[in-house]
């Protein structure tokens, strides 16, 4: 397991103040505030802008940031890799899955019709670079994707 979130590309690193408990590899959204939370509207646009482990002060990807923190970001680019999150209990996502965005940080695998879809296929964030069944988990897997 990559003890990193940005596995390879050259994504921008962005910082801003957490306004809510975030996980380094949650999918993120700014606010109007200027703080970041998890992105938090399931199968909507999202910029590809995941959360980095807090390498300045020695964390790891299982360190969250809470409220008030510093929080280090990635905003990636198509062909970045990340090591982003699925949810509890996910549908399983195979190599070259769509995934979106779950709503509270995390990557679900998206509508059978994304890929003909327009509306759908906006809101793919990401194809996953290894398969993953978390269908019968009860805490969020990690996931190595692909920012389209």
């Amino acid at each position: 397991m990559p003890n990193t979130i940005s596995l390879n590309g050259r994504p921008r690193r962005m910082e801003r103040i957490a306004g809510a408990t975030i996980t380094p590899g949650y999918l993120l959204a700014i606010q109007t505030d200027n703080t970041v939370d998890p992105h938090g509207a399931a199968a909507s646009n999202a910029y590809a802008l995941f959360a980095a482990e807090n390498e300045v002060f020695g964390g790891e990807i299982t360190d969250d940031y809470v409220s008030g923190d510093n929080v280090l970001m990635w905003m990636c680019k198509p062909g970045d890799e990340i090591y982003a999150l699925l949810p509890a209990s996910a549908t399983a996502v195979v190599i070259g899955s769509y995934l979106q965005s779950g709503g509270d940080g995390t990557l679900v695998l998206a509508a059978a019709d994304a890929a003909t879809d327009t509306a759908q296929r906006e809101a793919i964030v990401a194809i996953a670079l290894e398969a993953v069944d978390n269908s019968g988990g009860g805490a969020e897997a990690r996931v190595r994707v692909m920012v389209v």
